[in-house]
């Protein structure tokens, strides 16, 4: 598989060190506003997105919905932080597929790592399924 590349967008500074000192083996862009990500997203591939809900302008579900649009055809992981609720109350955008994961704020390293493993691992299979349907075909 290519360098995984990762969008990381929250406007806390501190959680975005936290979310590269894990993903320092990726290559990981890191945006603190929410337009600047849109931007990103509208001219750049991401194989992972780490999005936080709370953040001025755009939420974080207004930004997945965007990722979702942009990324219609291509595969990808999305990763949901808040540390306003938890995951029953985003059941409906689990459900409708706007991310694959969830984690509540302040998060341990260890949850991250682990839910980073997940997501790698996930995006592997989405590809290799892909490629096995290119193949049979």
């Amino acid at each position: 598989m290519d360098k995984i590349k990762i969008l990381a967008v929250d406007d806390e500074p501190g959680v975005l060190n936290v979310i590269k000192n894990v993903c320092r083996n990726y290559e990981i862009i890191t945006e603190t506003s929410a337009l600047r990500a849109v931007e990103r997203i509208r001219n750049e591939k991401f194989d992972i997105f780490i999005i936080d809900y709370q953040m001025p302008v755009i939420d974080g579900i207004e930004l997945l919905e965007e990722i979702q649009e942009k990324n219609a055809d291509s595969y990808y992981v999305s990763i949901f932080s808040t540390a306003y609720g938890t995951i029953h109350l985003f059941k409906d955008e689990l459900c409708n597929g706007l991310f694959s994961y969830f984690i509540e704020k302040p998060f341990e390293t260890d949850i991250l790592r682990e839910i980073m493993k997940k997501s790698i691992i996930k995006l592997g299979i989405m590809k290799s399924h892909h490629l096995q349907k290119i193949h049979n075909n």
